[in-house]
């Protein structure tokens, strides 16, 4: 046998090169008509494979395909097919509302269409991303694209010029810019009678697109207090010809649900009908509730597919780096065949090699099926978890709605505050469920950091239960809070957020398994020194109790169902929270418990006692004041801002003014002498941060809180780093509150 340096003299010798060049040459030529054949084949399968699954609407099968369709195109280098799987992709992630996403698989399209001189996929892609960010929300990048869409689908004379104006009209309807969407409304509409609508399917179209028109033409007169004709073309919207884009068979529930409020304003404000303005109410929160249901349900649901979407793309990265592997493998495997005869021993090293690779490959996809085995186990328990949710979600949100109207139909006082403090307890008890769920991943990814403060444990044993006294109530149970050592005095250096949830957490938990009887919350001195004391917290009830197979599990979050499903409704996140928060101070839960005799959870937490100054330092004086506190309250949220306004105005000599967003506010600072501005976060157009820089550029010292429902350790950082002083946030104790509106507008007076 020659060896490999022996034979490469002989392939390379010139009579050689030739024969083999031939031989390669007549292979590929027979082979051609078969692989071409084939190939068409498979389009065409593929192609009504795609078909049927849009008729179904199976998202999630749809999507693997495209994704297999992006791997193929891009590794064969085909632009077009490239850019049309991300238009098609664009439109999959629009239909389960996923709109960045979406967005950003059409802006791809777009550039692919622009570089291959597609004017018509040109102006079908910017319509669609236009779309994307009105129904996103994102109305500053709509404003960066609309212009072109419409300047593409004008210059085509295309109906994508309709959808266009229909885009630019909702933005500003949405926004309450009245003027410019009327004079949208009138452009499309006189578009819209001279433009010729050949097919059948364009002519229905037309029917909807002149509903949609007008509707937004007669809210938009109605809001601009153009009353008569506002109402005379509302009423002449035909609800029939407002149908779902794509979907002609759906109305779109929302949009009838403000027409039908509409109807009612007019026989309520204008014609004072009664009746007919409680028709017409009636049918709009019926509308209006069904619209909220359904968002909910698509909520969970697409959050499930994404979430799915997303899993199943990174695996097929990775099938799709292990195909360009075995391709190569082939490849190789091919050109050895070819040469078999001329290169045994580079044979023998490739199937050597083959082998190798051939076990690496099997061992990789054992690997993967035990992943995927796990992913399908994590994917049911949240599935389920958010089953749960969904149901603690609406039981509160749907007695909040109902106790809401009967509050305001009720005569009786006695029977209104019952029916107040009924809304109460379900108002704490959502505040309670949001705050473990959004702690869930907080706990999960940050380390939990205390922000310890002088803090008397008797005022906050006092507010922990009068917030769950009413739910208490509710069910009969009597509450009692016993302290062994009364006179408490002095001041402890505690967490109040994180303490207060854990005894909140476990308050209500004892609630919840208790049907008659009592809960207790027992605090005891345990031991004293210069520095510190120890006290033992212990929350006892006399509820259902826990039995001895159960006591592993309840504290594991989504672990927890078996108990559950027989005893409550509840998420199962409250006791892994507790937990959880106990580990920042350095202590464990524990409990005792009797079948049917009830449970007791008992803690201890080491408290340093604070120094006598550092109380009187953390004590609020009131000045004397000879003209009252100017406070401005920032909010895009009308209900948020009078609720905070209401507040400050509860404060002795302290007064407020409120402003709708960022850029009002910078005006409004400018002119006006304020003492201390409480400033939104999340504001449309111009957030809290970019306001905060604006007024710092002439107003450095002025007070400047953040007041916001966002809590994280990168929230306090981004408003500390953009000249904020403070953050508070929602929902808020009114006393702390106080203490801080006080402390900081006292000093800038000074």
């Amino acid at each position: 046998m020659l060896k490999l340096v022996q034979l490469f003299p002989i392939i390379h010798r010139p009579d050689n090169m030739i024969v083999l060049k031939s031989f390669l040459i007549l292979i590929a030529l027979s082979c051609t008509p078969f692989f071409v054949q084939s190939q068409i084949k498979n389009q065409d399968q593929h192609k009504q494979r795609l078909e049927y699954l849009i008729s179904k609407d199976s998202i999630y099968e749809i999507t693997l395909m495209l994704n297999e369709d992006l791997a193929r195109a891009k590794s064969n280098n085909q632009p077009l097919e490239l850019a049309q799987t991300y238009q098609k992709l664009g439109f999959i992630f629009s239909q389960i509302e996923s709109y960045n996403t979406a967005s950003k698989y059409n802006l791809e399209a777009y550039k692919l269409f622009d570089s291959l001189k597609k004017p018509k996929d040109v102006d079908d892609v910017l319509t669609r991303l236009a779309q994307n960010f009105v129904d996103g929300k994102s109305y500053e990048k709509f404003d960066s694209v609309i212009p072109f869409a419409l300047k593409q689908s004008i210059a085509l004379q295309s109906i994508n010029m309709f959808y266009n104006l229909e885009s630019k009209m909702r933005k500003n309807y949405f926004l309450k810019n009245f003027e410019s969407a009327l004079e949208d409304a009138n452009s499309a509409l006189n578009k819209l009678d001279n433009y010729n609508f050949v097919s059948e399917k364009e002519k229905r179209e037309k029917l909807r697109l002149d509903a949609s028109f007008r509707f937004y033409k007669a809210a938009t007169l109605i809001n601009a207090e153009q009353f008569d004709e506002g109402y005379k073309m509302l009423f002449n919207v035909n609800p029939k010809h407002l149908r779902t884009i794509g979907k002609q068979h759906l109305m779109p529930i929302s949009q009838i649900s403000t027409l039908n409020y509409y109807k009612f304003r007019y026989f309520n404000e204008r014609t004072k009908q009664l009746d007919s303005a409680n028709k017409y109410l009636l049918q709009a929160d019926s509308l209006k509730f069904i619209a909220i249901r359904n968002y909910q349900d698509r909520i969970a649901e697409n959050g499930d597919l994404i979430y799915k979407i997303i899993n199943t793309e990174k695996q097929l990265e990775l099938t799709n780096t292990e195909r360009q592997q075995n391709k190569a493998l082939s490849n190789a495997f091919l050109m050895a065949t070819i040469v078999l005869s001329l290169l045994l021993i580079a044979l023998a090293t490739f199937f050597y090699y083959y082998y190798t690779n051939r076990k690496r490959v099997k061992k990789i996809n054992e690997r993967l099926k035990e992943s995927n085995k796990k992913l399908k186990l994590i994917d049911k328990e949240r599935l389920e978890f958010f089953s749960i949710l969904s149901h603690e979600l609406r039981t509160p949100i749907y007695g909040i709605s109902g106790l809401a109207t009967l509050i305001e139909q009720e005569q009786c006082a006695e029977k209104r505050k019952g029916y107040l403090n009924a809304l109460i307890s379900s108002s704490n008890y959502i505040s309670v469920l949001i705050d473990n769920v959004l702690q869930i991943s907080k706990l999960k990814f940050e380390k939990k950091q205390l922000h310890k403060k002088p803090t008397n444990i008797l005022q906050l044993i006092k507010r922990v239960s009068s917030s769950i006294k009413v739910s208490a109530n509710e069910k009969g149970l009597e509450l009692y809070t016993n302290v062994e050592k009364s006179n408490w005095t002095e001041s402890l250096l505690i967490d109040k957020v994180v303490l207060s949830q854990i005894l909140i957490n476990l308050a209500y938990n004892a609630i919840r398994y208790t049907s008659k009887g009592s809960v207790s919350i027992n605090l005891t001195e345990q031991r004293r020194t210069d520095t510190h004391v120890n006290i033992l917290f212990e929350i006892k009830d006399s509820g259902i109790g826990i039995k001895p197979k159960h006591k592993d599990i309840i504290f594991n979050a989504f672990e927890n169902k078996t108990f559950l499903e027989k005893n409550s409704s509840g998420s199962g996140l409250g006791l892994y929270i507790v937990k959880t928060l106990l580990k920042s101070y350095n202590s464990e839960i524990k409990f005792l418990s009797k079948p049917n005799e009830g449970t007791t959870f008992f803690f201890d937490i080491d408290f340093e006692i604070a120094q006598a100054a550092e109380d009187g330092n953390h004590q609020t004086h009131v000045p004397m004041q000879h003209s009252a506190t100017k406070i401005l309250v920032v909010d895009d949220n009308s209900i948020n801002l009078l609720i905070t306004q209401k507040n400050v105005e509860k404060i002795p000599g302290h007064m407020a003014e409120t402003a709708t967003h960022g850029k009002e506010a910078i005006c409004l600072v400018k002119e006006k002498d304020f003492d201390l501005v409480l400033m939104d976060i999340n504001m449309p157009d111009m957030d809290g941060y970019e306001a905060t820089k604006h007024i710092r550029l002439f107003n450095p010292n002025i007070p400047i809180l953040a007041l916001t429902a966002l809590n994280s350790a990168e929230i306090q950082t981004k408003a500390i780093a953009c000249g904020m002083n403070n953050v508070i946030t929602k929902p808020y104790d009114f006393e702390e509150f106080k203490s801080t509106i006080l402390k900081y507008s006292n000093v800038y007076q000074e």
